[in-house]
């Protein structure tokens, strides 16, 4: 009897796995990096990694179903390659959106990659990016939706759109380099005593 059981439930779990695979899945992350280009105004620029098992045709940024985020619309908006922008505006929030769509299914971003070239400019900083909005305090500004597709063509994938963080040397790295500049200087000094 207990044979019997695990062995349907292994059989059950399995159906699962199976159709999940077969259905396959849409995940992704993203980043945002900005730099002040004049006084309150910001350049951004996102890129975006599909991390599930199915292409992307869907990138729209500052948007869930039904609101747009930002509270002010974003200006000089640009697109990766093979992709287009609209800015939507709406929902609860009042706000604005980037929808960014792959112009032909052969732009779409596939499985395992990454794609970089989305950006636009605006007074937002980065700190009110990342706060919560005004429609849906539990999402922040930088909440994003992803689609296989076109808009609406399936279930989407809600994500944050995360700062991008800066690389910095190592440790390890860095005190080399403190100690073999110190050497140096120990050196030199001891030079000039003699």
């Amino acid at each position: 009897m207990i044979r019997t059981f695990f062995g349907l439930a292994t059989a059950t779990m399995a159906g699962f796995l199976a159709t999940a695979t077969l259905r396959g899945a849409e995940i992704a992350t993203a980043t945002i990096s900005g730099v002040e280009i004049s006084s309150g105004e910001f350049e951004y620029s996102l890129a975006l990694n599909d991390t599930g098992t199915t292409k992307l045709g869907t990138f729209w940024f500052s948007w869930m179903p039904g609101d747009n985020f930002m509270p002010v619309s974003p200006t000089n908006i640009t697109s990766a390659a093979g992709w287009q922008d609209i800015v939507t505006h709406g929902g609860p929030s009042g706000g604005f959106a980037i929808q960014w769509t792959a112009v032909a299914p052969v732009g779409d971003l596939s499985a395992g990659n990454s794609l970089a070239g989305f950006s636009f400019d605006s007074s937002l900083t980065l700190a009110q990016l990342e706060s919560p909005s005004s429609g849906h305090p539990a999402d922040s500004v930088a909440t994003a939706f992803v689609y296989g597709g076109a808009p609406f063509s399936d279930a989407g994938f809600k994500l944050t759109v995360e700062p991008a963080v800066a690389s910095s040397p190592e440790p390890s790295t860095f005190l080399l380099g403190a100690c073999g500049i110190g050497a140096f200087l120990l050196l030199k000094r001891r030079a000039i005593w003699k």
